[in-house]
């Protein structure tokens, strides 16, 4: 399941309530001077999820992983594949792939990285009864089925698409012409694993031994684990971290994180909500921020008859005024959308939505022709500050516009409401954030329109958009690629089966004597590059 294609962490939408006056007061502490030392060391604020897990297949997306693992390949600044323990990625038709690797490539504990490495890891992260959380990310390689049936038992516990030829070539099949695979394979869940892994992956997952520029020192992560270390590899085949440790610490939420900043305990943390527009006043040299990868959007249920008709959900979606919520609401840090993925993301940006203006008088016509709105109305999100402000705003405009005047909100956690959604068990539409897991715009297009995705959760099925993903799948160049995506995207939006709202801003926050720092599509900063002065 794709639901967690969010975990990517995408821009995490958390309002942030602190004052001016507050922020003014505890400037000068906003130095992280307390938080390292002149050794080169500093601290990252995280999310409990973050340390919850540290091998590939449990990990997902952050940057704590990115430091641990180095996978075959990246995504470089400008939005394109650059090799890492891969010395090549070719294939002819877009669905047999072979995959050359580098000389040089060591674990931390100097095990070689071999083609082996990556079939055995690929195969344990695929392995039903292993339950990854990331294991679905697998689904796109031959064999994953017969390791995750329907019902019984696996008849395999290797994906028989992987195979490791020697130690510097890998043969990969796929169950479908892929041309974004190099792209997939960023992602450090298709990180290889040692040897040592695999007769307690359990154990392994606490006190990883990676293959990245930071290796996690001793005891690693377990029950209610609040702080670990990173220890600079210098073993390490690619560009060598800079800082000597960092140290990685758990925090609530946003907020309190930015409050031990303020103090001088922690050097690097998120800003977002409130807080990043008042952060960008107070600490005007010290607030990173970037395009975000995500767009923001509100998803009608298909399933609920209400929404049956095209023209209620373009009067739905004529009546939010995405401009008023972003300046409002968001101070400013965001753009309004208009297709479901933003500039920021190769083939994003375009102005796929006709019905994503504001024109309430538009929208009043479209609903009283469609036969008006009888009965109550329920608003759905998850639970995060941001999302229910927003939400409530909507629904306000709602009452305004369309004058629905009985309407309440849902919200609840991401892992329930997911599969909520899914299995058509709400009514009424949805407020949420989707972030591409690679940017170009056919992740998104295929995260939110394909039937095969757990994050299609308004239940759009569309013919004619799966045929043009399956074409972009098997484009010879990435321009014809996402030139097909795009046919997707604007294809799916006239039908309407959500309707984008805006394109978050990543941003962070960040001690004067940190150097370097710089933050990408999904918001997460290169902790390795990050210079200690």
């Amino acid at each position: 399941m794709a639901a967690q294609r969010t975990r990517r962490r995408v821009p995490r939408p958390a309002a942030l309530v602190l004052s001016l006056s507050a922020l003014a007061v505890s400037a000068a502490c906003g130095q992280g001077a307390g938080a390292g030392d002149a050794a080169g060391t500093f601290s990252v604020a995280v999310s409990s999820s973050y340390l919850a897990h540290l091998m590939p297949g449990q990990a997902g997306f952050s940057d704590v992983a990115n430091a641990i693992w180095t996978p075959l390949t990246s995504i470089g600044p400008d939005g394109k594949v650059v090799d890492q323990v891969a010395q090549s990625v070719q294939s002819t038709d877009q669905q047999h792939w072979k995959i050359t690797l580098k000389s040089g490539w060591k674990f931390q504990n100097g095990e070689p990285v071999t083609a082996q490495s990556f079939a055995d890891s690929w195969s344990a992260t695929a392995y039903g009864p292993n339950a990854m959380a990331f294991g679905y990310l697998m689904a796109d390689i031959d064999g994953y089925a017969a390791l995750n049936p329907t019902s019984g038992k696996p008849s395999a516990d290797k994906l028989s698409g992987v195979k490791a030829v020697d130690d510097k070539t890998l043969d990969v099949t796929l169950t479908k012409p892929l041309s974004t695979f190099p792209y997939i394979l960023a992602s450090t869940i298709f990180a290889p694993m040692p040897k040592a892994a695999f007769g307690d992956l359990g154990a392994f997952d606490k006190l990883p031994i990676g293959n990245g520029p930071y290796q996690v020192a001793a005891p690693g992560v377990g029950p209610g684990t609040q702080q670990i270390t990173l220890k600079r590899y210098d073993g390490y085949a690619g560009t060598k971290g800079h800082a000597a440790s960092i140290t990685v610490k758990v925090f609530q939420n946003d907020q309190t994180s930015l409050t031990s900043f303020r103090a001088g305990s922690v050097d690097l943390t998120v800003a977002s909500g409130n807080d990043l527009a008042t952060a960008q006043r107070t600490y005007p040299d010290q607030v990173v921020t970037a395009p975000s990868g995500s767009v923001v959007y509100f998803g009608f249920p298909l399933w609920d008859k209400r929404f049956a008709d095209l023209r209620v959900r373009q009067a739905f979606s004529l009546a939010v005024d995405r401009k008023t919520v972003i300046s409002s609401l968001l101070h400013g840090v965001g753009q309004p959308a208009t297709d479901v993925a933003p500039a920021a993301i190769t083939g994003g940006g375009a102005d796929n939505c006709t019905s994503c203006g504001y024109d309430p008088a538009q929208a009043k016509r479209l609903l009283t022709a469609a036969g008006g709105w009888n009965g109550p109305l329920t608003l759905w999100t998850k639970q995060d500050p941001t999302m229910q402000t927003v939400v409530e705003a909507i629904a306000n405009q709602l009452r305004t516009n369309l004058g629905i005047a009985d309407i309440s909100i849902q919200s609840q956690p991401t892992a329930q409401l997911y599969p909520n959604l899914s299995g058509h068990k709400t009514d009424g539409p949805f407020l949420l954030l989707m972030g591409a897991s690679y940017p170009t715009i056919y992740s998104q297009v295929e995260q939110l329109f394909s039937p095969e995705s757990a994050t299609n959760v308004t239940g759009y099925r569309n013919p004619a958009v799966v045929d043009l993903l399956d074409q972009s799948g098997k484009a010879a160049t990435d321009t014809q690629a996402v030139g097909l995506a795009q046919q997707a995207a604007a294809t799916a939006l006239k039908d309407l089966p959500l309707s984008p709202l805006y394109y978050p801003v990543n941003a962070v926050v960040h001690a004067k004597r940190l150097g370097d720092v710089r933050i990408d599509y999904l918001g997460e900063p290169d902790l390795a590059r990050i210079t200690v002065s």
